[in-house]
């Protein structure tokens, strides 16, 4: 019985301090720099149809995020199924009565510089395509669906993308 009981005791400090040795070799994460609040593809249509032999219009991507870190953002690029595409940074405000537009919305942007960026703010962010970027050598080849961003003086950093909703597409009048 008293061998049960110091096999029992020993196995719990074993595994008690396997447990603690874990924790302290654990990598600190950095505070994260933005949330994410979603991501998602949708499309504008046209009201006049595509002729025949013209393809429907491409979806858009886009990030709304809220800023979190003091300093603000330099720039941000997406590595998607596209490629490495700068994004156009625009700070967004949630439409939350009925906007008077032909055109249904859910966020307002209005065009900002990076010094008019502080923390807290709701920003969207939109792949665009047409620059010439390089990628820098510090970006892995097999990173996609990430965000890669600098601030003030940093490194790149990144954040993953897990999941992309599509929404509705917007058919204009």
């Amino acid at each position: 019985m008293k061998i049960k009981i110091l096999l029992l005791l020993a196995a719990f400090s074993l595994g008690l301090s396997t447990a603690v040795q874990a924790k302290k070799k654990a990598k600190k994460k950095q505070a994260a720099s933005f949330t994410l609040v979603e991501a998602y593809t949708q499309r504008v249509v046209p009201g006049i149809r595509p002729g025949a032999g013209q393809p429907a219009p491409p979806a858009t991507t886009s990030f709304v995020i809220v800023w979190q870190a003091a300093t603000y953002p330099e720039t941000f690029f997406w590595r998607g199924d596209v490629g490495w595409l700068s994004c156009r940074i625009d700070k967004a405000h949630k439409v939350t009565g009925k906007l008077r537009s032909p055109v249904p919305k859910d966020y307002t942007t209005e065009n900002v510089t990076g010094d008019q960026i502080h923390k807290g703010d709701t920003l969207l962010l939109t792949p665009v395509t047409g620059g010439r970027f390089p990628i820098p050598a510090e970006i892995p080849e097999t990173a996609k669906n990430t965000l890669f961003f600098k601030t003030g003086g940093s490194k790149w950093l990144s954040f993953h993308v897990d999941a992309i909703t599509k929404k509705r597409d917007i058919v204009l009048p």
